[in-house]
């Protein structure tokens, strides 16, 4: 009975030992998770430089504006580098009131300025109107 007791008493320990090791475990991982978090929110919180507004630099958007059928297609080349192309539906490119209304600004409007950034036409034809908004640093 002697050999019975010491093999119970074994498993105890065993099972304490098991026990013991799944809590040191499942603290470990809680400990983990609590610094993944921690560094996230680390990281998080730091700043970043932005191309949008009160950007600390210069930066430019040329708009051309064409007619394409019975509505008016806009190209924007930012200074970036970047184009795009859409189609403006209900614009017609023949209604110049409009396409200069378009901007807010029209070129009868000298000094005229879009979210404080200066707003300049550069070509206004029968097939094209462009024009060049340039915000400087800070705007």
């Amino acid at each position: 009975m002697i050999v019975y007791e010491r093999s119970e008493n074994l498993n105890q320990m065993q099972g304490l030992q098991v026990g013991e090791a799944m809590r040191n475990k499942h603290i470990a991982i809680f400990v983990i998770a609590l610094v993944a978090v921690a560094i996230l929110a680390w990281y998080e919180s730091l700043s970043r430089l932005s191309g949008g507004p009160n950007s600390a630099t210069a930066h430019w958007t040329e708009y051309v504006l064409t007619k394409n059928g019975n509505h008016t297609q806009l190209q924007a080349s930012y200074s970036d580098g970047q184009v795009s192309t859409e189609q403006i539906l209900w614009l017609n490119f023949d209604n110049r009131t409009a396409v200069y209304n378009y901007f807010g600004c029209t070129p009868s409007m000298p000094g005229c300025t879009l979210d404080g950034c200066a707003f300049t036409v550069l070509n206004d034809t029968a097939t094209e109107y462009r024009v060049k908004v340039y915000c400087a640093p800070g705007a």
